[in-house]
């Protein structure tokens, strides 16, 4: 039950603000000329904000006796710096380095945990396709990435790195060109991607714990303003 409370939270808070930045975005186009060149030629430039609504669960496994915490996350901030490049107006290849976090919250029949967060650096490339519309353009991408994970217990002093792994993305966007030379956009992705911890254990009050089930599954939110060269 609570795992769901906080899902629909998560997911309920990722649609209102993509609604509310998709209506500010199409607002933005009445104001827009002839700007159809912005972000479909040559390189460009862009800085993305936005929130991470994770979608997975996860368990801390005591290894001595069977107790089990059971975790969910909240929704968290989300960002990314990204060039790309332009190999025709429809098409184009995007390297990107972002950062993620969440707070993970767990709980027992015995106690709440909710002390428990994690820290994610994608370093990813998407391939985009462009549906140029005159300033608003659509698209849709697909992408590799390496992730760097960091899990923390603060008030436990543990602290878990772990090893790189590769997940996958998928998502879609729009772009409103402003000029000849500026865009502004709203993005949403999808991300896949298992992170492994190893054989790091979790010490919480004496008793040791391993940290099964983790993913970084869910979605990235983010509002996007690039400069075209």
């Amino acid at each position: 039950m609570n795992g769901n409370i906080h899902d629909s939270r998560g997911r309920g808070t990722a649609r209102h603000g993509l609604a509310l930045v998709a209506t500010l975005m199409l607002g933005l186009t009445a104001l827009t000329t002839d700007a159809s060149g912005a972000g479909q030629r040559g390189s460009y430039f862009a800085l993305k904000g936005g929130i991470y609504s994770s979608s997975a669960e996860f368990d801390l496994d005591n290894i001595d006796v069977e107790t089990t915490f059971a975790g969910d996350t909240d929704t968290g901030f989300a960002g990314e710096i990204a060039f790309g490049h332009y190999f025709m107006p429809s098409f184009a290849l995007e390297l990107g380095i972002g950062y993620f976090k969440s707070k993970g919250v767990f709980t027992s029949e015995l106690e709440t945990l909710s002390d428990l967060d994690f820290h994610v650096i994608p370093v990813i490339v998407s391939a985009k396709v462009f549906v140029p519309l005159g300033p608003i353009c659509p698209y849709g991408e697909f992408g590799l990435g390496a992730y760097f994970s960091e899990f923390n217990v603060s008030d436990y002093a543990n602290t878990f790195d772990g090893t790189t792994t590769f997940g996958v993305h998928a998502g879609a966007g729009l772009n409103i060109n402003v000029s000849s030379s500026v865009f502004m956009g709203v993005e949403s992705r999808y991300v896949w991607d298992d992170p492994s911890f190893g054989d790091q254990q979790i010490d919480l009050n004496g008793d040791n714990y391993s940290l099964n089930g983790f993913e970084l599954n869910g979605f990235t939110t983010t509002v996007v303003l690039g400069l075209g060269f």
